[in-house]
């Protein structure tokens, strides 16, 4: 019993993956060894509490100029 769940476990991960399933599985959020929801929001934190400052924008007029 315990192999054929493991085997059922195995070959569920060779499925065809549709074109249009694809998108929905190359977001950030489905890579488990990524943190990039957790650097956005330190980043996010970091930009709110260096508000005086700027945070990690550059310095520059209104017109685009440096």
């Amino acid at each position: 019993m315990r192999t054929l769940f493991a085997l059922t476990l195995l070959l569920g991960g060779c499925v065809h993956v549709a074109p249009y399933e694809r998108e929905d599985l190359a977001r950030p959020q489905s890579d488990i060894n990524s943190e990039a929801e957790a650097a956005e929001f330190r980043s996010h934190v970091h930009d709110s509490r260096e508000g005086a400052t700027g945070g990690l924008g550059s310095t520059g007029g209104g017109c685009g100029c440096n």
